[in-house]
C-alpha cells in the first residue's frame, strides 16, 4: 500500500494572530480593572465602619466574636467571623435595596396587581366544597402546637384532612416576636396607587387562649371583671375576592372559640368595631400592627364595654412621623411596598401632662421604678415608629392618670395591644400593662397585690390561635 505523505501544519495567518493579540490585550485590561477594583472593595470592607443593625429587617446584625481556645480549635470562632463579615456589610440595608430591586423583575405578579411572596399559598377555605351552613365549623381548624393536647373543648367531628390541612397552614412562632412567619404566606396588593403587604390567616382553634381566661376567672373570682379583645390582621378587610379561598376569617375564628369563655367573661367584638372604618386608615400598609387610629377605634368598643369615660379623638394631639417603613417591607422583601412609605399617626391624649409613668423590669424587682414617657421614640422613627408606645414590650408599664374613679385596669397583650392605653388616660385611675411573651413573675398575684378592678387581655388573632397563647398559663403559675 502506498504510503500518504504527511502534510506540512497549515501556517497561522495574519487574522489569527490578530484576533489573539486582541484578546490578549482584553485580558490585560480586564486585569487591570479587576485587581484595583478587587482592592478598593477590599478596603471598604475592612476599614469602612460597618453596620450594627438593619432597620428594614428589624434586626441586630452580627458581633464579632470573643475569642476562646474552646472556640478556635472547634472551628466555632472562624465560624462566627464568617458571619459577621457577612451580616455587617457597611450600608447594608442600601445594598438590601438594589438586591430587592433586582429580585422584583423575576417575582410572580397577577394580572389584577398581586404579588405572591414565596412559595404559593395553600387554599383553606374552598368554598366551593361548602356548604351554606359550614363555613364555622370549618374555621375551628386546631392550632399546629395545640392540636396534639388532650383539650375536652376541641370539636372531635373535624376529619383527619381539616387537621392537617390547619397544621400546614398555621406555623406556631417559636422566638416570641410573632409573625416571624406569616401562618399562611404573605401577598403584596396594588390598591388605590398604594402598595399594602397582607398576611394570610390559617385558622386555628384558641383553646389555649380560652382555657387560660377561664383559669384566670376561677383565679381571681368575680372582684376582677375580665375582658376578651382579639382583633384581626388587615387582610380581614382589605384582602381582593380572588384570594379569600387562601384566608381563613378571623371575625368566625374569633367568634366561634370565644363561644367557650366563661359567661361572666366580656367579649368585646374589636373585628366588627373596626370594620365599621375599613375605609379609614386603620391598618398600617407596611406594617403587621394596625395604625394607632385603628387602635382608639377598639379601645372605643373596649370603654363602652366597661362602662367608663372615653375621650373623642378630636381632644386629642395628633402627631406625625413620615416616611414610614414597616414589618411587612422587610419581611416581603420587594422593593415596591419598601419604597411605598406611609405616614404613621399617633395621638396624645389632652390629660398627658398629669399622668406619671413607670418603667418596671419583667421581674417586677424595682422598689424605685423608672419615671419617664409613655411615647417615647426609640432609633429611626421612620423604621421605628410602632416603638413609639413605651418603648416597646420588654417591660411592665404603670401609669397613675388624674383620673380618680377607682377603677383600676390591667392589660395583658402582645404588641398590638401598646397603641391601646394612651387612649385610657381618661377612663382608669390606674393603668398597668404586662406582655404574656416576657412578663417574669405571677401575673395572678400582682394584680391582686396592685387591687386591679379591670383586667383586658388584647392580642391579635394570630396570637390568640398560636404559640403565643401558651404563654397566659405560664405567667398564671409560675
Amino acid at each position: 500500500m502506498e504510503n500518504k505523505r504527511r502534510q506540512p501544519p497549515r501556517k497561522k495567518g495574519f487574522n489569527y494572530m490578530k484576533k489573539k493579540n486582541v484578546q490578549y490585550g482584553f485580558s490585560v485590561i480586564s486585569l487591570m480593572i479587576m485587581i484595583p477594583v478587587f482592592f478598593l472593595t477590599a478596603l471598604f470592607l475592612i476599614f469602612i465602619p460597618r453596620s450594627e443593625k438593619s432597620n428594614i429587617e428589624k434586626r441586630n446584625l452580627a458581633k464579632f466574636p470573643a475569642f476562646t481556645f474552646q472556640d478556635y480549635f472547634s472551628g466555632k470562632f472562624t465560624s462566627q467571623i464568617t458571619e459577621f463579615y457577612d451580616d455587617t456589610v457597611p450600608d447594608r440595608d442600601n445594598f438590601k435595596n438594589m438586591g430587592y430591586s433586582f429580585k422584583a423583575l423575576f417575582g410572580f405578579h397577577t394580572d389584577d396587581g398581586v404579588k405572591i411572596v414565596g412559595k404559593p399559598v395553600s387554599v383553606v377555605n374552598d368554598t366551593s366544597e361548602k356548604t351554606e351552613n359550614s363555613g364555622a365549623a370549618d374555621n375551628n381548624k386546631p392550632d399546629a402546637k395545640t392540636s396534639d393536647k388532650k383539650d375536652n373543648k376541641t370539636d372531635t367531628s373535624k376529619t383527619e384532612k381539616q387537621e392537617s390541612k390547619a397544621e400546614a397552614g398555621n406555623k406556631v412562632n417559636t422566638e416570641k416576636d410573632e409573625y416571624k412567619e406569616a401562618s399562611n404566606g404573605l401577598i403584596v396588593v396594588k390598591h388605590d396607587g398604594h402598595y399594602r403587604g397582607l398576611e394570610l390567616f390559617g385558622g386555628g382553634s384558641g383553646n389555649e387562649y380560652v382555657d387560660a381566661l377561664n383559669n384566670f376567672h376561677n383565679d381571681l373570682g368575680s372582684g376582677v371583671q375580665i375582658y376578651s379583645m382579639v382583633p384581626s390582621t388587615a387582610s380581614e378587610y382589605y384582602l381582593p375576592d380572588d384570594y379569600k379561598q387562601y384566608n381563613v376569617s378571623q371575625k368566625d375564628t374569633v367568634d366561634s372559640f370565644s363561644a367557650n369563655l366563661d359567661p361572666s367573661i366580656k367579649y368585646v367584638d374589636a373585628i366588627t368595631a373596626l370594620g365599621n372604618h375599613s375605609n379609614e386608615e386603620i391598618y398600617l400598609r407596611t406594617d403587621h400592627h394596625w395604625t394607632p387610629l385603628g387602635a382608639y377605634y377598639a379601645a372605643q368598643t373596649f370603654a363602652q364595654a366597661a362602662g367608663v369615660d372615653f375621650k373623642d379623638i378630636s381632644t386629642y394631639k395628633k402627631v406625625d412621623i413620615e416616611g414610614f417603613s414597616g414589618t411587612l417591607a422587610a419581611w416581603a422583601q420587594d422593593a415596591d411596598l419598601t419604597a411605598d412609605t406611609e405616614t404613621f399617626s399617633y395621638y396624645v391624649p389632652s390629660n398627658y401632662d398629669k399622668c406619671t409613668t413607670y418603667y418596671y423590669t419583667t421581674s417586677l424587682e424595682e422598689q424605685d421604678p423608672l419615671t419617664g414617657n409613655f411615647f417615647c421614640g426609640v432609633g429611626s422613627p421612620e423604621y421605628n415608629a410602632y416603638l413609639t408606645f413605651m418603648g416597646g414590650d420588654e417591660q411592665v408599664v404603670h401609669v397613675n392618670t388624674n383620673v380618680k374613679n377607682g377603677r383600676k385596669l390591667m392589660i395583658v397583650k402582645d404588641s398590638y395591644g401598646n397603641a391601646i392605653p394612651g387612649y385610657l388616660f381618661g377612663s382608669f385611675e390606674d393603668i398597668y400593662v404586662v406582655d404574656m411573651r416576657y412578663f417574669d413573675s405571677n401575673l395572678v398575684n400582682y394584680i391582686k397585690s396592685e387591687g386591679v378592678t379591670d383586667l383586658l387581655f388584647a392580642m391579635v388573632s394570630f396570637s390568640a390561635v398560636g404559640g403565643n397563647a401558651d404563654n397566659l398559663n405560664v405567667i398564671r403559675t409560675q
